[in-house]
């Protein structure tokens, strides 16, 4: 394995770590608040962008500490999910958000399909392009893999209080995420399964959309804001998570 994780940085995303090596793949679709040019903001947009609208916080902190931890590689998105959202599929209805809580965002107020047709071509179909390169890359090496979606949620939505600290979706591989969750739960957390969302409603889209394709393993993660809000935050969770992945043992074909 290099001494080094490797870097390489698109308009549309970034591969970070050591590509075809190491058991995981790290995909991160709300990595970034970035609204790339010609698109612009303005303060309201700015603002909103700041927040778990704009993308998801920490996140890719706690995905690169786990490749760090364990020699592993992953695509990270470099444009907000309020430009387009590549954890969902093209035809979804929010793909691209035209207002949240009531606020409409400038650069998407006057949408052509047009407009939807450049995003996906230039951030959606990019990112999704380097994650299957990258499963492909190390699915010619030997040993067991899983795909692992990284996200995280805002502690409090709709005025109502979310008590866990981390969630688990899966859809199918319910005995892998059971195992994953009792082995985070291990390192002190409150852990819960398709929780605060459901990857048997669609809302899991890049990793079944790669796993299935690729038949490898593929469970999201979604973690307390509250708990990686700060880098040291962010980087404590992706080691601890990281003690739980080397704990879980994976089988080819199991569920």
């Amino acid at each position: 394995m290099s001494k080094k994780p490797i870097l390489e940085r698109y308009d549309s995303h970034e591969i970070y770590g050591f590509p075809g090596q190491g058991p995981f793949l790290l995909t991160c679709e709300h990595a970034s608040n970035r609204v790339p040019a010609p698109l612009r903001t303005n303060r309201s947009d700015r603002q909103w962008l700041q927040t778990h609208w704009g993308w998801d916080i920490g996140a890719r902190t706690v995905s690169r500490e786990i490749i760090r931890q364990t020699g592993s590689s992953g695509v990270f998105s470099r444009f907000s999910r309020l430009v387009c959202d590549p954890n969902r599929a093209p035809d979804n209805s929010t793909l691209i958000r035209c207002a949240v809580e009531g606020a409409v965002l400038s650069f998407n107020e006057m949408l052509t399909i047009e407009e939807v047709d450049r995003r996906l071509q230039t951030y959606h179909a990019p990112y999704h392009a380097a994650l299957d390169r990258l499963v492909t890359q190390r699915q010619k090496q030997a040993g067991d893999a899983m795909l692992l979606s990284v996200h995280s949620f805002t502690p409090v939505f709709d005025n109502e209080e979310r008590g866990m600290d981390i969630g688990v979706l899966f859809h199918p591989y319910e005995g892998i995420a059971r195992r994953f969750a009792d082995e985070i739960a291990a390192e002190g957390y409150k852990v819960a399964l398709n929780e605060p969302y459901s990857a048997r409603n669609g809302l899991m889209y890049a990793a079944t959309r790669h796993g299935t394709s690729h038949n490898v393993v593929h469970l999201e993660l979604e973690i307390n804001q509250k708990l990686i809000g700060t880098t040291q935050g962010a980087r404590k969770m992706g080691r601890e998570l990281s003690r739980a992945l080397g704990r879980l043992r994976l089988r080819s074909g199991s569920n």
